[in-house]
């Protein structure tokens, strides 16, 4: 048998198991992955991105990588807050418009509740030497989950010298125009209307669905 053969076979299989699991993902189990990743992720946004691909792509293999980081791009283009685009298009895709819901609930829910409480009893604390050096470790922590995210994206994307010089003039807009973030994406997204061959991509896609 042809490797190429072996590769599609265990593609095949890896997506069979893939199906098994989303058929098998129910709402209550939908809400508390989503509950937990609310409540445990310190920075909220794209540093929640990493602790939701652990949940959802590694550990219960609900969402494909190629799909997940596919969503991750849209996400981040639409007006909205990330991770709650991201819960919204992760529920729909295994259970409908019900489970987006569901997904969304379980991914707002403890922040409200950690805000309400924080204001409640925590902030007074804030002050004292112990706990503001409990925060500036979180802070350092979120900075390495950032960068974590970061390196999700460019494994992906940064694949070919024209989709290199994208992200450099996206940067270059941020970082010495001074322009608002907005002006980088849309800057990014029409240069790479025209220079992003489609059938590169679906090419692409084909061969690291092989790997």
């Amino acid at each position: 048998m042809f490797k190429g053969d072996e590769n599609r076979e265990a593609v095949g299989a890896s997506r069979d198991i893939m199906q098994h699991s989303v058929e098998h993902a129910s709402f209550n189990g939908i809400f508390w992955t989503f509950f937990r990743i609310g409540l445990f992720t310190l920075g909220g946004g794209l540093v929640m991105v990493s602790v939701m691909r652990h949940e959802l792509v590694l550990k219960r293999q609900w969402v494909r990588e190629e799909d997940f980081i596919s969503e991750i791009s849209t996400a981040t283009v639409v007006p909205g807050v990330i991770a709650v685009n991201m819960a919204y298009m992760q529920g729909r895709r295994m259970r409908g418009w019900l489970g987006s819901l569901v997904a969304v609930a379980g991914t707002v829910l403890p922040s409200v509740g950690v805000i309400l409480l924080v204001a409640w009893i925590a902030f007074p604390f804030f002050s004292h030497p112990k706990v503001a050096a409990f925060l500036k470790g979180c802070s350092i922590a979120v900075v390495g989950q950032l960068a974590f995210t970061g390196y999700i994206f460019a494994r992906k994307h940064l694949k070919s010298l024209a989709n290199i010089l994208i992200c450099v003039i996206a940067i270059a807009v941020i970082a010495l125009l001074k322009w608002h973030p907005i002006w980088a994406v849309v800057i990014a997204g029409t240069i790479g209307y025209f220079v992003c061959d489609k059938t590169k991509l679906t090419e692409n896609e084909r061969d690291d669905d092989t790997l």
